[in-house]
């Protein structure tokens, strides 16, 4: 008996000291340090399952946190979600950033729609984001969606005045550009499009290119558009009458 008595008090003892280091480890961390736990955990919750799938019961288990330290920071699911989606609100401003080194107004275009190809592809919580807003309707998901909007405006302002001489609207064709790279990317991973499957680097290069060529096709047109005004501009300075200048 003796002998139980002193293996259960080694047992009791150890059990005593690894409560202790367990404390010890949850006291070293910081509020920074649990708030990246909480969004690493949701992160990879959010690129397996979508923000639809997300709950708090698994960003608790992830985050090796007690739900109480997690309630503490935000009212409930849709709350946190919140929070975790403005993280994201400069996303397309960054991708406009990332190309601006560019020198001439086509580089720059060109630079915008592929960065901003690239950019989605490799996003995966980006690619979730997108998703959610297409398959919700709520304020949060219209407002990520709205501010978005918001920060594209300079730059769509931007080409609209660059391309004003021109019979091309710029606005709406790089619309429908946009749009068709968001949909092959969040499409991508069911099906190709046309036989094209940008997750293969011959799909990709084949969108690369033409990315390539409508960006040629659109500043010639607009470089070709600009020649003809400044020849009538010129031909009516020199009082030619308008029936000749607009034969």
């Amino acid at each position: 008996l003796a002998g139980i008595s002193k293996v259960s008090e080694g047992v009791a003892a150890n059990i005593l000291v690894i409560s202790k280091d367990k404390m010890k480890e949850k006291k070293r961390r910081s509020n920074e340090d649990i708030e990246k736990n909480i969004t690493d955990a949701a992160t990879s919750l959010i690129k397996k399952k979508g923000i639809s799938g997300l709950l708090v019961t698994d960003i608790i288990k992830d985050a090796k946190i007690e739900p109480v330290v997690f309630y503490k920071r935000y009212e409930n699911l849709l709350d946190f979600i919140n929070h975790f989606v403005k993280k994201y609100d400069y996303w397309f401003s960054d991708v406009i950033q990332k190309s601006k080194a560019s020198e001439c107004d086509k580089k720059l275009y060109n630079n915008i729609m592929a960065n901003l190809l690239r950019s989605l592809k490799s996003n995966i919580v980006m690619q979730q984001i997108l998703k959610w807003e297409l398959a919700t309707d709520n304020d949060i998901a219209r407002r990520t969606a709205q501010l978005r909007e918001f920060h594209t405006l300079p730059i769509a302002k931007e080409y609209e005045k660059k391309f004003e001489q021109s019979s091309i609207d710029i606005v709406a064709i790089s619309s429908l550009i946009v749009g068709g790279i968001y949909y092959l990317v969040l499409h991508s991973h069911l099906s190709t499009f046309s036989g094209i499957d940008i997750n293969s680097e011959n799909g990709e290069k084949r969108i690369f290119n033409a990315l390539n060529y409508l960006t040629e096709l659109l500043f010639e047109e607009k470089s070709e558009n600009t020649k003809i005004i400044n020849i009538a501009i010129k031909m009516k300075k020199n009082n030619i009458d308008i029936e000749t200048i607009s034969s």
